[in-house]
């Protein structure tokens, strides 16, 4: 499912909407789902990647890994998030709406550390290679902080 409308066009719609469930029914397919880990299983088939090779290349603890894509961690850090957001591959577009379902602010480009995380999503840089450019620009590594 693809977003047709903009979160600035849904809040005006939704504050000149006199009745909160007929709002909530005319907008369904707009609403971002709320499950961190059927979203996550979704990521794998869209970028066609087993789990076990999206959590070896998010260098996560295996059995973490596979808690966060079962449910069982169901508040995993934005870190953690952002370190399978790079072993998934993923599109920024697809990465902010993983931290957003999750709860979890999105990467700001206004923030030094989240533009160059931005910078090495945009440029395909691996996790490894993201954190040795946070490390240089000195500024909170992802893997070991």
């Amino acid at each position: 499912m693809d977003i047709q409308k903009t979160t600035d066009e849904l809040l005006k719609i939704l504050e000149n909407h006199e009745n909160i469930s007929d709002y909530l029914e005319e907008n369904a397919d707009e609403m971002i789902e709320a499950d961190l880990s059927e979203y996550l299983e979704g990521l794998l088939e869209k970028y066609d990647i087993s789990k076990n090779e999206a959590i070896k290349r998010s260098k996560l603890d295996s059995i973490y890994g596979y808690q966060i894509f079962s449910g069982v961690r169901k508040n995993p850090s934005r870190d953690k998030l952002i370190q399978l957001i790079f072993g998934l591959g993923l599109e920024l577009q697809d990465a902010q709406r993983l931290l957003k379902i999750a709860s979890e602010g999105e990467l700001y480009s206004r923030n030094r550390r989240d533009s160059i995380i931005i910078f090495a999503l945009k440029n395909k840089l691996s996790l490894q290679q993201c954190d040795d450019l946070l490390f240089e620009m000195k500024e909170k590594t992802i893997i070991n902080p």
